[in-house]
C-alpha cells in the first residue's frame, strides 16, 4: 500500500533527523560557570567592542581643560570605561590653556571614569620648550593632582645636567620633580660654573 510505504519513509527520515539532532546537541552542552571562573580574563585574547582609528579626547576636570590625549589607535572592550591607547601622545595644559608640558608612548591607557591615565613602553616626556626630558618606561598621570609618577627607572635631562632615579614625581611643568634614589651629574652653579 502507498500510503505504509510513505509512513516508513517518513519513519526513516525522522528517526535519521533525530539521531543527528541528538547527536549535535550532545556535543554542545553547556559547561558549568565555574570551569572559567577561577581564569582571568586575557586582554591579549579578547575581542574589542569599540576600535577607534585617529582617536582624540579632552581631558577635563569640572569643566576645565587639562589636556588632550590623541592616540593612533583605541580599543574599548564591553562596558568598561578603560580606552586601550596604541601610538599615545598627550598635550597637557596649563591653567591657562597653554601646552605646558608632551609626553608619548607606544601603548596607553585612558580611564574615562576617573580622567586618569597610564602610559608604558617607551615613555617620553618633554617640557613645552623641549629643555626638560622624562624618560621611563611606565607612568601615571592623576588628574586630580595634575601630577605623574611612577616607580620605574627614569632619567631626567635638563640644562643643569642628567639625573637618574628608580621612580619619581613631577608636576606638569617640570618645576618640582621628586626622584627616588637619585644619581647622576648636575651644574647647580649654572652657567657660572
Amino acid at each position: 500500500f502507498p500510503i505504509v510505504k510513505i509512513i516508513k519513509k517518513i519513519s526513516a527520515t525522522t528517526t535519521v533527523f533525530f539521531l543527528i539532532a541528538v547527536l549535535s546537541l550532545a556535543g554542545c552542552t553547556a559547561r558549568p560557570e565555574s570551569d572559567f571562573s577561577s581564569v582571568p580574563a586575557d586582554p591579549e585574547a579578547e575581542v574589542a567592542d569599540q576600535v577607534f582609528d585617529g582617536f582624540e579626547m579632552s581631558l577635563t576636570d569640572n569643566g576645565i581643560s587639562k589636556g588632550l590625549a590623541i592616540a593612533d589607535r583605541v580599543e574599548k572592550y564591553g562596558e568598561s570605561q578603560v580606552y586601550r591607547a596604541t601610538g599615545l601622545t598627550v598635550l597637557f595644559y596649563t591653567e591657562s590653556g597653554r601646552v605646558q608640558s608632551v609626553l608619548t608612548s607606544r601603548r596607553g591607557i585612558i580611564r574615562s571614569d576617573t580622567g586618569d591615565l597610564e602610559a608604558m613602553d617607551s615613555v617620553v616626556v618633554f617640557s613645552s620648550d623641549s629643555t626638560r626630558t622624562l624618560h621611563t618606561e611606565h607612568l601615571v598621570w592623576l588628574k586630580g593632582d595634575n601630577r605623574i609618577q611612577g616607580d620605574s627607572a627614569v632619567v631626567v635631562r635638563g640644562p643643569q645636567g642628567v639625573v637618574n632615579g628608580d621612580g619619581f614625581t613631577a608636576d606638569m611643568g617640570f618645576e618640582s620633580i621628586d626622584l627616588k634614589n637619585p644619581t647622576g651629574d648636575i651644574n647647580v652653579l649654572g652657567d657660572k660654573f
